[in-house]
């Protein structure tokens, strides 16, 4: 098995999340199985520009989109690997988005 910290997929996938009622990931549903988060996950937010074209004579006009992002580690079970995933969400889009699982090989 590879080193956990380097061992990593990078990915572009719906996510299907629990949240717990204080708005921080509780279960993750992935590849048939449930994640459960263990530890204290990580939140981040980050905003960009994002143009709209128009017909407009200006041409267009931009946007502010801010994307909220969650780090934590999860599980199957006591004996199942740990993994650690990122999701995100962004309003141009509906719903969560797995971007990356990293700490095992093979997946």
């Amino acid at each position: 098995m590879g080193n956990p910290s380097t061992d990593r997929q990078t990915l572009d996938e719906p996510a299907a999340v629990r949240f717990t009622g204080t708005g921080e990931p509780l279960a993750l549903r992935w590849r048939g199985s449930i994640w459960q988060v263990i530890g204290e996950p990580v939140q981040w937010s980050s905003s960009s520009n994002w143009w709209e074209p128009d017909s407009t004579a200006r041409g267009g006009h931009g946007s502010v989109i801010t994307t909220r992002s969650w780090r934590f580690q999860a599980q199957t079970g006591p004996a199942s690997p740990v993994l650690e995933f990122d999701i995100s969400a962004d309003p141009r889009w509906q719903g969560w988005r797995l971007h990356r699982v990293a700490g095992a090989t093979g997946l």
